[in-house]
Protein backbone atom coordinates (compact mmCIF):
# COMPACT_ATOMS: atom_id res chain seq x y z
CA UNK A 1 0.00 0.00 0.00
CA UNK A 2 1.48 3.64 -0.98
CA UNK A 3 1.93 5.97 1.62
CA UNK A 4 2.42 8.83 -0.44
CA UNK A 5 5.66 8.32 -2.29
CA UNK A 6 6.83 4.94 -0.40
CA UNK A 7 5.15 1.66 -0.27
CA UNK A 8 4.51 0.92 3.75
CA UNK A 9 3.80 -2.55 2.81
CA UNK A 10 7.04 -3.46 0.86
CA UNK A 11 8.03 -6.95 2.00
CA UNK A 12 10.77 -6.43 4.67
CA UNK A 13 13.44 -8.92 5.40
CA UNK A 14 15.74 -9.24 8.65
CA UNK A 15 19.00 -10.12 9.01
CA UNK A 16 19.97 -11.24 12.19
CA UNK A 17 23.36 -10.41 12.24
CA UNK A 18 23.89 -12.03 16.28
CA UNK A 19 21.96 -12.08 19.32
CA UNK A 20 21.88 -8.43 19.43
CA UNK A 21 22.40 -7.03 16.39
CA UNK A 22 20.07 -6.70 12.88
CA UNK A 23 19.76 -4.95 9.59
CA UNK A 24 16.08 -4.81 8.10
CA UNK A 25 15.80 -4.52 4.42
CA UNK A 26 13.22 -3.29 1.99
CA UNK A 27 13.51 -3.05 -1.74
CA UNK A 28 11.99 -0.60 -3.84
CA UNK A 29 10.40 1.22 -0.91
CA UNK A 30 10.89 4.38 -2.49
CA UNK A 31 9.28 5.20 -5.83
CA UNK A 32 10.22 8.89 -7.69
CA UNK A 33 13.47 8.51 -6.52
CA UNK A 34 15.16 10.11 -9.47
CA UNK A 35 13.37 12.99 -8.93
CA UNK A 36 13.79 13.50 -5.50
CA UNK A 37 17.82 12.43 -6.01
CA UNK A 38 17.63 15.60 -8.52
CA UNK A 39 15.84 18.00 -5.61
CA UNK A 40 18.64 16.70 -3.19
CA UNK A 41 21.30 17.56 -5.27
CA UNK A 42 19.63 21.23 -5.67
CA UNK A 43 18.52 21.23 -2.00
CA UNK A 44 21.00 20.97 0.48
CA UNK A 45 24.19 22.56 1.72
CA UNK A 46 27.05 19.94 0.45
CA UNK A 47 30.13 20.15 2.44
CA UNK A 48 33.67 17.86 2.49
CA UNK A 49 34.86 17.17 5.84
CA UNK A 50 38.02 16.14 6.83
CA UNK A 51 39.12 13.01 8.64
CA UNK A 52 42.37 11.91 9.75
CA UNK A 53 44.42 8.98 7.45
CA UNK A 54 48.22 8.09 7.98
CA UNK A 55 48.94 10.86 10.72
CA UNK A 56 47.20 13.64 8.87
CA UNK A 57 43.74 15.02 8.09
CA UNK A 58 42.69 14.67 4.79
CA UNK A 59 39.40 15.28 2.63
CA UNK A 60 36.33 12.60 3.45
CA UNK A 61 36.06 10.77 0.04
CA UNK A 62 32.31 11.89 -0.25
CA UNK A 63 30.33 14.83 0.27
CA UNK A 64 27.62 15.48 3.65
CA UNK A 65 24.55 17.20 3.26
CA UNK A 66 22.07 18.85 5.73
CA UNK A 67 18.56 19.76 4.60
CA UNK A 68 16.78 22.78 7.01
CA UNK A 69 13.67 21.19 9.27
CA UNK A 70 11.57 22.77 6.81
CA UNK A 71 13.13 21.75 3.74
CA UNK A 72 12.58 17.89 5.13
CA UNK A 73 9.36 17.94 5.85
CA UNK A 74 8.33 19.71 2.86
CA UNK A 75 9.65 16.83 0.56
CA UNK A 76 7.26 13.68 0.57
CA UNK A 77 9.48 11.14 0.26
CA UNK A 78 11.49 12.17 3.06
CA UNK A 79 8.48 13.34 5.07
CA UNK A 80 6.57 9.47 4.73
CA UNK A 81 9.77 7.53 4.89
CA UNK A 82 10.59 9.24 8.45
CA UNK A 83 6.71 9.02 9.32
CA UNK A 84 6.79 5.14 8.41
CA UNK A 85 10.33 4.63 10.35
CA UNK A 86 8.90 6.34 13.70
CA UNK A 87 5.47 4.09 13.44
CA UNK A 88 6.99 0.94 12.30
CA UNK A 89 10.33 0.76 15.27
CA UNK A 90 8.33 3.23 18.06
CA UNK A 91 11.05 5.38 18.40
CA UNK A 92 11.34 9.19 17.41
CA UNK A 93 14.43 8.94 14.39
CA UNK A 94 16.22 12.51 14.18
CA UNK A 95 17.59 13.54 10.91
CA UNK A 96 17.69 13.27 8.01
CA UNK A 97 21.44 13.67 7.44
CA UNK A 98 22.58 13.60 3.52
CA UNK A 99 25.97 11.57 2.34
CA UNK A 100 26.50 12.26 -1.30
CA UNK A 101 29.04 9.48 -3.24
CA UNK A 102 29.88 11.22 -6.73
CA UNK A 103 31.03 8.49 -8.25
CA UNK A 104 32.65 5.13 -7.48
CA UNK A 105 35.98 6.54 -6.38
CA UNK A 106 33.53 8.17 -3.23
CA UNK A 107 33.73 5.57 -0.54
CA UNK A 108 33.22 5.60 3.01
CA UNK A 109 35.61 2.66 5.10
CA UNK A 110 33.94 0.28 7.72
CA UNK A 111 33.36 2.30 10.81
CA UNK A 112 30.70 3.27 13.77
CA UNK A 113 28.55 5.63 14.07
CA UNK A 114 29.65 6.56 17.24
CA UNK A 115 28.78 10.33 17.02
CA UNK A 116 25.55 9.18 19.10
CA UNK A 117 28.03 8.45 22.04
CA UNK A 118 25.41 5.55 23.14
CA UNK A 119 25.77 2.61 20.93
CA UNK A 120 23.87 -0.59 23.25
CA UNK A 121 20.61 0.38 21.73
CA UNK A 122 20.16 2.20 18.62
CA UNK A 123 17.99 2.22 15.61
CA UNK A 124 19.57 4.19 12.09
CA UNK A 125 17.65 3.76 8.86
CA UNK A 126 19.16 4.43 5.65
CA UNK A 127 17.18 5.51 1.78
CA UNK A 128 19.44 5.02 -0.93
CA UNK A 129 18.97 7.63 -3.85
CA UNK A 130 21.10 7.25 -7.51
CA UNK A 131 23.44 4.27 -8.56
CA UNK A 132 23.03 0.78 -7.00
CA UNK A 133 25.87 0.22 -4.66
CA UNK A 134 27.30 -2.56 -2.40
CA UNK A 135 26.74 -1.58 1.67
CA UNK A 136 29.03 -3.69 3.85
CA UNK A 137 29.02 -4.88 7.49
CA UNK A 138 31.13 -6.39 9.40
CA UNK A 139 31.82 -8.18 12.91
CA UNK A 140 34.31 -6.24 15.14
CA UNK A 141 34.67 -9.48 16.65
CA UNK A 142 34.50 -12.28 14.26
CA UNK A 143 35.59 -10.71 11.28
CA UNK A 144 32.00 -11.78 9.70
CA UNK A 145 30.65 -10.11 6.61
CA UNK A 146 27.36 -9.12 4.97
CA UNK A 147 27.14 -7.66 1.56
CA UNK A 148 23.70 -5.77 0.96
CA UNK A 149 23.66 -4.22 -3.03
CA UNK A 150 20.97 -1.33 -2.39
CA UNK A 151 19.34 0.43 -5.16
CA UNK A 152 17.21 3.68 -5.73
CA UNK A 153 14.68 3.17 -3.75
CA UNK A 154 15.90 0.43 -1.26
CA UNK A 155 15.62 0.98 2.34
CA UNK A 156 17.78 -0.30 5.42
CA UNK A 157 17.54 -0.14 8.79
CA UNK A 158 20.31 -1.42 11.33
CA UNK A 159 19.14 -2.07 15.24
CA UNK A 160 19.94 -3.11 18.20
CA UNK A 161 23.80 -3.55 18.98
CA UNK A 162 25.00 -3.17 15.20
CA UNK A 163 26.61 -0.01 16.40
CA UNK A 164 28.31 -1.19 19.10
CA UNK A 165 29.48 -4.43 17.81
CA UNK A 166 29.30 -4.40 13.92
CA UNK A 167 31.05 -2.13 11.57
CA UNK A 168 29.50 -0.99 8.02
CA UNK A 169 31.10 0.96 5.29
CA UNK A 170 30.55 1.53 1.28
CA UNK A 171 33.73 0.31 -0.77
CA UNK A 172 34.94 1.78 -3.46
CA UNK A 173 34.17 1.24 -7.22
CA UNK A 174 35.63 1.33 -10.64
CA UNK A 175 32.93 2.37 -12.44
CA UNK A 176 30.01 3.71 -10.79
CA UNK A 177 27.16 6.33 -10.61
CA UNK A 178 26.32 9.02 -7.75
CA UNK A 179 24.38 8.13 -5.02
CA UNK A 180 22.70 9.98 -2.35
CA UNK A 181 21.83 8.43 1.00
CA UNK A 182 19.23 9.79 3.59
CA UNK A 183 19.99 8.77 6.91
CA UNK A 184 17.92 9.01 10.29
CA UNK A 185 19.12 7.83 13.81
CA UNK A 186 18.13 7.24 17.24
CA UNK A 187 19.70 5.93 20.35
CA UNK A 188 18.61 4.34 23.42
CA UNK A 189 21.16 6.83 25.28
CA UNK A 190 21.23 3.40 27.31
CA UNK A 191 24.77 2.00 28.17
CA UNK A 192 28.10 4.12 28.63
CA UNK A 193 28.68 6.99 26.07
CA UNK A 194 31.41 6.33 23.60
CA UNK A 195 33.86 9.12 22.32
CA UNK A 196 33.76 9.78 18.95
CA UNK A 197 36.91 8.80 16.69
CA UNK A 198 36.98 12.50 15.35
CA UNK A 199 37.01 13.92 18.72
CA UNK A 200 39.35 11.17 19.78
CA UNK A 201 41.85 12.40 17.06
CA UNK A 202 41.31 15.92 17.91
CA UNK A 203 39.44 16.66 14.23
Amino acid sequence: MLHGPVDRKAPRERIQLDAGSWVDVVRGFASDTERTFEWLLRSARWRQNRMIRGGRKVDDPRLDGMLTREQAESEPTLRFTRLVLDARYRVRLMGPALVHYRSGRDSMGLHRDDEMRWLDQTVIAGLAFGATRPFVLQSVRSKERHELLLAGGDLYVMGGRCQADWLHGVPKLEQCGPKISAVWRWTSRRGPPTTPYRERVGN
